[in-house]
């Protein structure tokens, strides 16, 4: 650990961020800080997530979709993720030079080109094709500052326990937008759940990450991230967004 939160008085700094005035948490920053460090020197991970997402349709209101993801990242550039939800069961091999994505459903597949890492990989298809990766935000770096940038307020409202397990509860908000952070108390300060809430408009659209499973460090075979097509699968292709 590069350091040990070992106060939770509440420290408060007030910045100016875009012109507006901000109370920031001191304490919430370092247990973020510590979090985003502790996820960056992971040599591996296996994760469940489970997400529920909310979403406005036309005809019928607010609908809530759910969906269950199981990823295994390895270093800096291997990739497995296999998703079951609203969208299909789905899968995402990326091994460094290629991605392939591949619809159980509908036994078809696409192979991207792709960049020599997974957050490089991960913004690239997100920019390109929409592709959403489930709860990357916390895979990045910058995951405290951008928070920091985002949100006029961020501060730590004590400690729950979820599935009996203790976690620091995090709040960030501004004006349109609460954002509700679970982190383990535990050595590796890992995400235990988040929700964000959306106030724009009078629908209070949720998204919600929960973290079942954290396995870190260990030893994948390289094998697992290269794509296979099934027997008798079928290579499509897909527009990038605002393509003509």
């Amino acid at each position: 650990m590069k350091f040990i939160v070992s106060s939770f008085i509440a420290l408060f700094l007030t910045i100016n961020v875009s012109g507006k005035v901000s109370k920031i948490d001191s304490t919430a920053i370092l247990i973020l800080d510590q979090m985003s460090h502790v996820i960056g020197d992971l040599s591996s991970a296996h994760i469940k997530i489970d997400i529920k997402n909310d979403k406005v349709d036309q005809d019928l209101g607010l609908l809530s979709h759910y969906s269950e993801s199981e990823l295994i990242l390895d270093g800096p550039s291997k990739m497995l993720i296999r998703s079951k939800g609203g969208k299909g069961h789905r899968g995402f091999w990326y091994n460094g030079e290629l991605l392939a994505y591949y619809s159980f459903d509908e036994n078809n597949y696409i192979i991207f080109d792709a960049l020599p890492t997974t957050l490089e990989t991960i913004d690239s298809l997100n920019r390109a094709f929409g592709i959403d990766f489930p709860a990357a935000d916390f895979l990045y770096p910058t995951f405290t500052d951008d928070l920091i940038a985002n949100h006029e307020e961020i501060f730590l409202n004590g400690r729950v326990h979820i599935d009996n397990e203790e976690c620091f509860h995090i709040i960030a908000h501004r004006e349109k937008q609460t954002v509700q952070l679970w982190i383990s108390t535990g050595p590796f300060t890992l995400p235990k759940k988040m929700l964000i809430i959306n106030h724009d408009g009078n629908m209070g659209l949720q998204y919600e990450a929960t973290f079942k499973k954290w396995d870190v460090n260990r030893i994948y075979p390289a094998s697992i991230f290269e794509f296979l097509p099934p027997n008798g699968a079928s290579e499509i292709k897909i527009l990038r967004k605002n393509q003509n």
